[in-house]
């Protein structure tokens, strides 16, 4: 059923389009995926620079030698703490810290909330505590901040604090040179999460989008294109083949386009040419009937043997399961086997007495004359060989080439059987027909030594069978 709903080519054509929607799908998620990513970095960019930011306007960076020299905490300090824990609350940030920057190691905490390892109430570590605060590069890119001016914002994902977002901007004193660095950090895991959920929809949707298409687009285009292409090649390659006559099933393309105007030429052309073969085909038939009537004029006692041979290994071709083609040649080839005894004189076909040696050799002539005969006819290369091959045996001991078993082309040996069998039912001018019982017993006798196993087994049912004893000469036939 899915073979005849989806032909090879339907197949294939369904394999460029899955390909090329894996390929198109990928692009689309590829890109809407960049986007996506594209558009929430920014805005997360955007949000922890401007928190950064302005967070740092609150500061006193004047101050901030002295708290260092004196490590005291005053009520600027203090003011400043509580704003700082104003803004990890209203922006939910995981840490804020400020970092007093002074080489070496540029890691001098002036103030700190860190909510995540909970440091709570605004407590600060004592003022010159030094660490590398859970990050690698934090030295480096305070460092980086402190010397270039820089504002760097980092994007880390799976940290022991979660996925975050980090920024750190310079703090400038009343001179304007860079004296601390701000940074700010916020959970960024609802991001990879909605990054995660948008992933999988456009996963799904695409998956839904290509089996969707695919389908459809391959229904279309199998009813639309392929279904007619195949009609017609399948009729074409039908009537190729000599098979009857065109099928209307071409005249049920009924696309408005190129097909259907294709499939109703075919279909004129097939006809044409079904007319144009019938007719030869009759005009064959009666020919090589006409011939056959001649060939068997010449022999007052063989008159209808060619037709009744024919006839026989018809019966026998189509019993052996022939195609409609081959029992048509076998049956035209059987009506000519004969046609070599128009180069054999009618005293010696037609004397009555025992031949002599030299006429018996001039009678074994005649298929190789029938054989030069039937091979002008390049139309039917192989018509000749009933004609110049019936007279073999299976076994060998045949005549004009001494040819055994299958070597003896196929016509020949089918013909060799129903040859004999018309000789011994037909009348001669020294004896009658032959019993039916004897006849059998002598094609019984042939198997294996003068005629081929299989063909002379088939006679033998033909035999069997006509139960009337209908196969043979008689006034009428």
């Amino acid at each position: 059923m899915i073979n005849k709903a989806f032909p090879k080519i339907t197949k294939k054509i369904l394999i460029g389009i899955i390909v090329a929607d894996c390929l198109l799908c990928a692009i689309v998620f590829s890109a809407s995926y960049w986007a996506f990513n594209k558009h929430f970095k920014v805005q997360y960019d955007s949000i922890i620079r401007e928190i950064s930011a302005t967070a740092r306007e609150c500061l006193n960076p004047d101050d901030f030698s002295r708290y260092l020299a004196t490590k005291q905490e005053d009520d600027k300090y203090r003011m400043v703490f509580d704003i700082l824990d104003d803004f990890v609350e209203k922006f939910e940030l995981n840490l804020i810290y400020v970092s007093v920057v002074e080489p070496p190691d540029y890691t001098h905490i002036t103030y700190i909330y860190d909510p995540i390892n909970k440091v709570k109430g605004w407590k600060p570590y004592p003022l010159g505590y030094e660490e590398d605060y859970h990050e690698p590069n934090y030295n480096a890119s305070t460092k980086r901040v402190f010397e270039e001016g820089a504002t760097i914002v980092r994007h880390t994902i799976k940290t022991r604090s979660g996925s975050h977002i980090t920024a750190q901007l310079p703090v400038y004193d009343s001179s304007g040179k860079i004296v601390a660095v701000i940074g700010a950090q916020k959970n960024i895991q609802e991001f990879v999460n909605a990054r995660r959920s948008f992933a999988r929809f456009m996963m799904v949707s695409l998956l839904i989008f290509t089996v969707t298409f695919t389908i459809i687009f391959a229904l279309y285009f199998n009813i639309r294109f392929i279904k007619p292409i195949l009609i017609i090649t399948t009729e074409t390659d039908r009537f190729a083949s000599y098979s009857r006559n065109p099928s209307k099933r071409l005249l049920s393309v009924t696309n408005r386009d190129e097909l259907g105007t294709l499939a109703k030429s075919v279909y004129q052309m097939e006809n044409e040419i079904a007319c144009n073969i019938a007719a030869l085909k009759k005009m064959t038939e009666a020919t090589a009937l006409a011939l056959a009537k001649a060939i068997d004029a010449k022999d007052s006692y063989t008159h209808g043997h060619s037709t009744r041979v024919a006839e026989y290994s018809l019966k026998i071709a189509q019993l052996a399961g022939k195609s409609e083609s081959e029992c048509r040649t076998i049956h035209l080839t059987a009506l000519m086997h004969d046609i070599g005894k128009i180069g054999v004189p009618n005293d010696i076909i037609n004397k009555q007495g025992k031949l002599t040696d030299e006429e018996y050799r001039v009678i074994k002539a005649h298929p190789v004359i029938g054989k030069q005969i039937l091979a002008n006819i390049t139309q039917a290369p192989h018509i000749s060989d009933g004609a110049f091959y019936h007279h073999e045996r299976y076994d060998g001991k045949g005549y004009p080439t001494g040819l055994a078993g299958k070597n003896i082309p196929d016509v020949a040996r089918i013909i060799a059987v129903a040859d004999a069998y018309d000789a011994m039912t037909s009348n001669r001018s020294y004896r009658g027909t032959l019993s039916q019982n004897y006849v059998r017993t002598e094609i019984e006798k042939g198997i294996g030594t003068q005629f081929d196993p299989e063909y002379a087994k088939i006679m033998l049912k033909l035999i069997d069978e006509d139960k009337n004893y209908t196969m043979r000469e008689t006034p009428n036939n």
